[in-house]
């Protein structure tokens, strides 16, 4: 960390696009490489709870408020609180600012719970959850930790689960869900994803090496929506929707 007490993180050239643009798996990168370092300074990174309690931290949504446009090598300057605890959620925001103008360049947040490794489902325990307790924080824009997903999508492709998609969970990492999503969003919106505004990413259901996704798309007057569906069991494995300006 520096002086302002912010982490500094430097864009490269694999989180962008063909136009320089920032992708949604780079806004993942800043977010989830900034809540490790995080983490690991509160000391409770994902190795240290899975082995002293046998839960891992597991990413239910993320959303960003794009202010200005992030620009290739771009030093940011990123700042992180723990928001509140409500049952077995975690909130977190995240202020993305030009580490030398200290311009805002975008807002971000964060809702976790924790995953009982060996069940493979949200830790129940309330024990757990109250040895994690920090101070909270105030919010900074409006976010969902859930959306209900409806109405009638049109197909774009059904893919395999590939061994380097998994991580060291032993399911998909949430990387890979923004790497699928841009794989399939139309040429018309990726001609003006610098007009990129407001990024949502919810995590619903876990995929594992030997399962496949389908994957679908839908626009609206307001959204651009992708959305991945356990091939076999129906389920949904995650929801993206982006809002670009006019």
């Amino acid at each position: 960390m520096n002086e302002k007490q912010g982490y500094l993180f430097t864009i490269d050239t694999s989180m962008l696009d063909k136009n320089g643009v920032l992708t949604p798996a780079g806004y993942q990168r800043i977010v989830i490489t900034t809540t490790e370092k995080e983490l690991k300074k509160l000391n409770m990174e994902i190795s240290t709870l899975i082995s002293n309690m046998g839960v891992s931290w597991v990413l239910l949504s993320l959303t960003v408020k794009v202010l200005k446009q992030i620009k290739p090598n771009q030093e940011l300057l990123i700042t992180t609180h723990h928001t509140w605890q409500k049952g077995v959620i975690y909130r977190r925001d995240f202020l993305i600012s030009d580490a030398l103008t200290c311009e805002e360049m975008a807002y971000a947040t964060t809702f976790s719970s924790l995953l009982d490794i060996q069940k493979r489902r949200i830790c129940a325990d309330r024990t757990v959850y109250q040895k994690l307790a920090l101070a909270e924080n105030e919010e900074l824009f409006e976010a969902e930790s859930r959306h209900a997903v409806r109405g009638e999508f049109d197909f774009c492709e059904e893919a395999k689960v590939k061994p380097s998609w998994i991580d060291s969970l032993g399911h998909v990492n949430n990387f890979k869900y923004g790497e699928l999503c841009y794989d399939n969003i139309p040429d018309k919106y990726l001609s003006k994803m610098n007009k990129l505004n407001r990024l949502e990413m919810f995590f619903t259901g876990e995929l594992r090496l030997g399962d496949s996704v389908k994957i679908f798309k839908r626009v609206s007057e307001d959204y651009l929506e992708i959305c991945g569906e356990h091939s076999s069991e129906g389920k949904s494995a995650f929801f993206i929707r982006m809002k670009f300006d006019d």
